[in-house]
């Protein structure tokens, strides 16, 4: 088993925002639970899970108390150090010396970590990282590894401006042995990445392998990213509720203690986030609701993201937008198409499409 399992839960989340203001990018929920989460229950197969935090790092251990307990231990950056500094500063706070599993904690995915794992005993090498498969229109995105038949990584390039003949993409999920971290860079080297600094510098002294993860896997860098992740996680769970004189149209995730008014029509592709409050004639597709939502009557939600305590008053349209949390949109009010409601402010107005209240 490896030593410790860090799971990196530090970034800033810029293009989560408005959002990512008030909720830090691994608090998304996908099927109403956080991120984090799902990546804590999957390091925990092999390793004692342990969080590194910056941003918002009180909300962070907030969760992680009140969720895991003395289970998870939180370990909290004291400036911005890339995560391989963050992965620097867990070790020497812990005094760690075994090998490490290193997994980021804003990536919902249904890798298997024991399987990583197992996979890096057998090849023997000083590293082993995570690849999934991307569409060869977004390789540009990532970090991209050629890989041999044998497995072993012989090329390694963070987003390529041009074809690099690979479309295997760093899943953000490591393998280290502990010869491997030694020659990670010191904390006060500045800012230090593991994709673009380091795997570099490890695949000149060392065999680095690729596991290939063949199944869900999200980056949810995006608002975009993060609809299409909870809608893919509603296809696996097939997710199906009744609920008396309301119309689900599956897959429809609803959370615990939600009510919903009779005529309302819910789905496709919805999740209704825990303690929210949907009144009559109510009618929400391809949209994230998070906790604590009310949607008074006639409201109508389509393909946008909702923040927690939320409320959307009578007759209210969202329309492909983001509103963060906090929110009180009043009676028949618009919010067009690409627009987006900073947290905690009243919308008296509609928005038109692409506007932004921040």
């Amino acid at each position: 088993m490896a030593e410790c399992g860090i799971i990196l839960a530090g970034g800033f989340a810029t293009r989560l925002r408005p959002l990512s203001y008030t909720k830090p990018k691994p608090l998304f929920p996908v099927l109403g639970r956080p991120v984090i989460d799902w990546v804590i229950e999957r390091v925990a197969e092999v390793a004692e899970p342990v969080v590194s935090a910056r941003y918002l790092s009180y909300v962070i251990r907030n969760h992680v108390g009140a969720r895991w307990g003395g289970r998870v231990r939180v370990v909290e950056e004291d400036r911005p150090l890339g995560d391989g500094g963050a992965v620097v500063n867990v070790v020497r706070s812990l005094g760690l010396r075994g090998p490490l599993i290193v997994a980021n904690g804003d990536v919902f995915t249904d890798l298997s970590v024991r399987g990583l794992w197992e996979f890096h005993k057998k090849s023997g090498g000083a590293v082993t990282i995570a690849l999934v498969e991307v569409p060869q229109e977004e390789v540009g995105r990532f970090g991209i590894a050629v890989v041999d038949d044998g497995g072993r990584v012989r090329r390694f390039v963070e987003k390529p401006r041009e074809p690099v003949g690979s479309n295997l993409a760093n899943a953000g999920f490591y393998v280290f042995e502990p010869e491997a971290v030694a020659e990670f860079p010191d904390v006060n080297a500045g800012e230090v990445k593991i994709a673009k600094h380091i795997i570099p510098r490890l695949m000149e002294k060392f065999d680095v392998y690729g596991y290939v993860h063949r199944g869900l896997w999200f980056d949810i860098g995006t608002h975009s990213d993060y609809l299409r992740a909870n809608f893919a996680a509603l296809d696996k769970c097939g997710c199906a509720k009744e609920l008396p004189g309301v119309k689900i149209i599956p897959p429809v995730y609803i959370g615990e203690g939600v009510s919903v008014g009779a005529g309302s029509v819910l789905g496709p592709y919805v999740v209704v986030g825990s303690g929210s409050r949907l009144g009559p004639g109510v009618r929400v597709r391809e949209s994230v609701l998070m906790d604590g939502v009310v949607a008074e009557a006639g409201a109508y939600v389509a393909r946008s993201i909702v923040g927690e305590g939320v409320v959307l008053g009578r007759w209210t349209r969202v329309v492909e937008a983001v509103v963060a949390d906090g929110v009180y949109v009043r009676d028949e009010v618009y919010i067009g198409r690409g627009a987006s409601v900073g947290p905690n402010r009243e919308v008296e107005q509609d928005v038109r499409d692409g506007e932004i209240l921040p």
